[in-house]
């Protein structure tokens, strides 16, 4: 399970040419996902003024179906199939516009060029673009202060997009920092001009009570808009909202089930993973293991457009570990384990220092395990502190057992009834001499 609210910018992905001048061949359009999550393609706008797109007489609100026969479900998608042509190359859309089916034959150009003459222009879709480019260093060295001052200008020119970017950029700290007051304003101004980044983003400080009054059910209102524009991460959130009965007078698992669905669909692996969850606890929903690790394996594996979800990658190898859902598999289970662990994922470390502990499945190695357990323990797992304390008051190592009974003592003394208990059979077993003088 994951929980947190999630924050995710918009950058659209570009494609890197190592020796073009001229940068990524660009269409010269903004690409968006459809309202309806069952309709295909992507639906263009911002189109630039003597783009590609423009040119071939595309409209915005157009949908993009296909790039020389390809499908298109996304902008990184999108991008993706752009990855192997260049400036001046030709390729064939196929595009739907209404009920008709429209076939087009498109002149790629140089992204470069266009969106820097475009902003010069006063466009602030080319302004925009062109920021992007310096966020990923594509055609240009990359420059994230650069990179923002065309935000704001594309902001300033009208662009929602460019208003939302600079705004979630502000809230990383990416490139530059703004007071709450000049944060919400860009965002809201993005909400206000329908992106769904911008909606997410003001959502967040609604949620967090960051430079607005903490109010929940607003939160859940504008996460729900940005979910219903596409934004993954809106999705999520509305069914961490569901989920926790934040902004709702009661939990409501079903609803929750449907937005962490669309996240996924999305492709937020974290929506993937709390589905899953759902589908392995039996939460709103029969219980379906076999169901929950194939949502487990999506997010794990992720896409070349969307980053993996390392809770995802233990949930699985907890499955294999155990046979749910999954053929006992003790050697992936613990290849999932380690890279979760990989991820910082206390979880991970914990499973697999179990595994090596036991040589279960995989060749025993004490003295791994026991690196481990210190690292699960370092990240707050409470048990792998009591574990690291039996293989190190083995090997006599009291300065390290010292620093392991503190974590539990604080966790004790924070309420953990685990911690306090754990704390209780380390002192039965060794005594309080292996443990430093507290004042």
């Amino acid at each position: 399970m994951r929980s947190g609210l999630c924050l995710c910018l918009l950058l659209a992905l570009g494609c890197a040419q190592d020796t073009a001048p001229a940068g990524p061949a660009t269409l010269g359009a903004g690409v968006g996902i459809p309202p309806d999550s069952r309709e295909d393609g992507v639906v263009l706008r911002d189109l630039l003024k003597d783009g590609p797109a423009a040119r071939a007489e595309l409209r915005p609100g157009d949908r993009l179906l296909t790039v020389d026969g390809s499908a298109v479900d996304s902008a990184c998608a999108l991008e993706g199939l752009l990855l192997d042509h260049h400036p001046g190359q030709e390729i064939k859309l196929t595009v739907r516009r209404g009920p008709e089916v429209l076939e087009k034959t498109v002149k790629l150009a140089g992204a470069l060029a266009l969106h820097e003459e475009a902003c010069q222009a006063g466009q602030g879709a080319g302004c925009y673009e062109l920021g992007v480019l310096y966020v990923k260093g594509q055609g240009v060295a990359a420059d994230p202060q650069h990179a923002n001052q065309l935000f704001d200008q594309a902001c300033q020119r009208g662009s929602a997009a460019g208003c939302a970017e600079l705004g979630g950029r502000y809230l990383n700290d990416l490139g530059g920092t703004a007071d709450d007051a000049r944060i919400l304003d860009l965002v809201r101004r993005a909400c206000d001009g329908g992106n769904a980044a911008g909606c997410a983003h003001l959502a967040f400080l609604y949620a967090t009570g960051r430079g607005v009054t903490q109010d929940d059910g607003r939160a859940l209102d504008l996460y729900q808009n940005a979910c219903d524009g596409g934004d993954a991460a809106g999705c999520y959130n509305v069914g961490l909202h569901f989920e926790r009965a934040r902004g709702t007078l009661v939990e409501n698992r079903s609803l929750a089930m449907i937005a962490y669905g669309r996240s996924c669909d999305l492709g937020d692996a974290q929506g993937c993973t709390n589905l899953g969850f759902f589908y392995e606890r039996g939460l709103g929903t029969p219980r379906d293991v076999t169901r929950a690790a194939d949502l487990f394996r999506r997010a794990c594996e992720g896409t070349p457009c969307d980053r993996e979800d390392r809770m995802g990658c233990f949930n699985l190898g907890v499955l294999y570990r155990d046979g749910e859902g999954v053929a006992m598999d003790k050697a992936q289970a613990a290849a999932l384990f380690e890279k979760s662990c990989d991820g910082h994922n206390a979880f991970g470390c914990a499973n697999l220092a179990d595994l090596l502990a036991a040589g279960d499945g995989v060749p025993r190695d004490v003295q791994r395990a026991g690196e481990l357990f210190r690292q699960a323990c370092a990240g707050g797992h409470t048990i792998s502190c009591r574990n690291t304390l039996a293989l190190q008051t083995t090997a006599g190592k009291a300065e390290e057992t010292a620093q392991a009974v503190d974590r539990l003592d604080k966790a004790c003394q924070e309420g953990d009834n685990d911690s306090c208990h754990y704390l209780g059979t380390i002192y039965s077993e060794i005594g309080r001499a292996s443990c430093r003088e507290r004042v």
